[in-house]
């Protein structure tokens, strides 16, 4: 068999191709360099990944904050972020400090997207990639029961814990056994007791519980933006959160006008 050169070979399919309808010749495209396309594509795909894994790997999170269930139109996230990160006296290239507000959680929520949010928040809790939660009463409530917060002893220092000692949200660390139990439980028992289990500086706390959240009610931040419309909101340390050191920072910043 002769061999052709390439400039023989592309004017013998040019010419094939000349003769066929536009329909023709992308069916004669696609079955005769089918293979061609899905391995370039391939290749695509995986310098794109790879690109993606790499620029991921040169990141350093410093912090993640969820304002759940929170006023999200009136809320910018960005900025708050931008503004705590001066706080900080500013951040290298790579880091990154993360505050989402789109997140609404509804335990009543029985659709397909309501169970999908929900499925979706607890797997960022449990892989840690939650370091700082908003929660109103009845959701704090809700996680506490799951083993979601850190006692705030381990965290803050003496004199934050006496500085804020007003805000401190007491409540009991679950059982093992309990939070296995509870995790998946949906908010029948919630609807029962509403927030009755929830104990603030104004109620003396049994011998077993512990702060494990700051009433950001009347936090300026919060009010600035009415971000819970007044209402109480509970920030909880995530227990199995990477940064809890820089969520600590973060609550000192939003609490700073009030220091």
């Amino acid at each position: 068999m002769d061999h052709q050169s390439i400039g023989e070979i592309i004017r013998e399919e040019w010419k094939k191709l000349s003769a066929l309808t536009w329909k023709e010749r992308l069916v004669y495209i696609w079955d005769y360099y089918k293979p061609l396309m899905v391995g370039i594509l391939g290749i695509i795909c995986c310098i794109s990944i790879g690109v993606s894994i790499y620029h991921n790997k040169q990141l350093n999170y410093l912090v993640s904050v969820y304002m759940v269930d929170c006023n999200m139109l009136d809320v910018p996230s960005e900025e708050i972020a931008t503004d705590f990160a001066a706080y900080l006296g500013g951040i290298g290239e790579h880091d990154v400090v993360t505050v989402d507000t789109s997140v609404q959680l509804n335990a009543e929520d029985m659709s397909q997207y309501g169970m999908a949010n929900q499925m979706k928040f607890t797997a960022l809790i449990a892989a840690g990639d939650i370091d700082l939660a908003f929660f109103t009463p009845e959701a704090y409530e809700r996680f506490r029961e799951a083993g979601t917060c850190t006692d705030l002893t381990e965290v803050l220092s003496e004199e934050q814990l006496e500085q804020w000692s007003d805000l401190l949200v007491y409540g009991a660390q679950p059982d093992e056994d309990e939070t296995e139990t509870e995790a998946g439980s949906g908010n029948t028992a919630e609807q029962e007791t509403g927030a009755e289990h929830v104990r603030d500086a104004s109620q003396k706390e049994a011998a077993d519980e512990v702060p494990l959240a700051l009433n950001l009610q009347n936090a300026p931040m919060m009010q600035k933006y009415n971000a819970y419309y007044g209402e109480p909101v509970y920030a909880v340390i995530v227990v199995n959160g990477k940064n809890p050191e820089m969520a600590a920072r973060f609550l000192t910043y939003l609490l700073q006008e009030s220091a």
